[in-house]
């Protein structure tokens, strides 16, 4: 039972009610302890930390084999690195971007929506200019892609789309492909202005020149994963020491039985094509190498070990007398 008032405490209130003096400072010290924060409705924050740091993950991944895969078609050292993950609405995204530039709009299958990959002048033209044969310079002034050039950049896309399946893997199986390419931003509307997006931006450098990458995607079109990222994330930091020791001992394995070619060089020759067209059986090449010398083993294409040749019992043998260590890093070996 709660506590029953006196004579004296009901005459108290019942005269405070008529005369209007109801003492509210309790009331106003409590709405004064509550904690406001601030809050922009047109740019509301939808994505949590953890589900950002989930992203994060994967498009560094992106990076990595946008790294791996690229440098062997450009001819030359070519890296890309992630430089923020923002949230923004499209508007904001399409305004702030160039014009002209070069917009690609990714079908983003098997989700329901686009994305938009876009490619800035300081990135596509060098781009261009070494698949042509060129140093990768930038053009001085800028313009939009011609249909030859347009055609190169979706071969190059649809490499870096494929890098984007294998960076996703682990969450779906994207088959993103190319829709269209546009130069002017004001003409690409994928979804509605106000509608929220994640944009990530790159730096790309292709040689000694550095470009920009972005990637819009609507939030509406990541959100039905965005609980399995979050899940994918929750599992990235839970991982214990022991499991971590686990997995390396187990890749230590997988890559101890691994097949890796290994070529014996005894010397090598430079014969003009009219004599090569005409050697016969019993003819006699000099090598370039005195027998004397220690034989070159090159493993993968690259120098690793020097030692002789001669024969063990009725085979062929070669006796390892040393290793060729990388100048650079003396201590790796492979």
């Amino acid at each position: 039972m709660a506590d029953i008032l006196s004579q004296d405490e009901i005459d108290l209130l019942l005269g405070s009610v008529t005369t209007g003096t109801v003492d509210t400072i309790k009331r106003e010290e409590q709405e004064g302890e509550q904690k406001v924060s601030v809050y922009d409705f047109r740019r509301p924050e939808r994505v949590s930390k953890e589900q950002l740091k989930g992203l994060q993950s994967i498009f560094e991944s992106f990076a990595r084999e946008l790294t791996i895969v690229l440098p062997p078609y450009f001819r030359t050292i070519v890296r890309v690195d992630l430089v923020s993950i923002d949230q923004l609405t499209y508007d904001e995204f399409i305004l702030a971007i160039s014009r002209p530039t070069c917009l690609i709009v990714v079908n983003m299958s098997p989700l329901d929506g686009a994305g938009i990959l876009e490619l800035s002048p300081t990135a596509v033209f060098p781009i261009i200019d070494r698949v042509l044969g060129g140093k990768g310079k930038i053009i001085p002034e800028l313009r939009e892609l011609t249909e030859i050039e347009e055609r190169i950049i979706g071969r190059i896309v649809d490499m870096m789309l494929n890098c984007l399946k294998r960076a996703w893997e682990q969450v779906i199986e994207l088959n993103a492909r190319v829709e269209s390419i546009e130069s002017d931003p004001l003409i690409v509307q994928i979804v509605a202005g106000s509608e929220m997006t994640v944009l990530v931006s790159y730096e790309i450098h292709v040689g000694e020149n550095t470009g920009t990458i972005n990637f819009c995607i609507p939030l509406m079109v990541l959100n039905p994963l965005l609980d399995q990222i979050l899940k994918m994330a929750h599992y990235a930091h839970r991982v214990s020491p022991e499991e971590a020791e686990m997995t390396r001992i187990m890749l230590l394995k997988l890559l101890l039985n691994a097949n890796i070619k290994m070529d014996t060089i005894l010397g090598k020759v430079k014969v003009e094509m009219n004599d090569l067209l005409q050697l016969k059986k019993g003819d006699v090449l000099v090598l370039n190498r005195n027998v004397e010398e220690p034989i070159i083993v090159e493993i993968e294409g690259l120098p690793k070990l020097k030692g002789t040749i001669g024969r063990r019992g009725e085979e062929m043998a070669l006796r390892i007398s040393s290793i060729i260590r990388d100048e650079k890093n003396p201590e790796n070996f492979l």
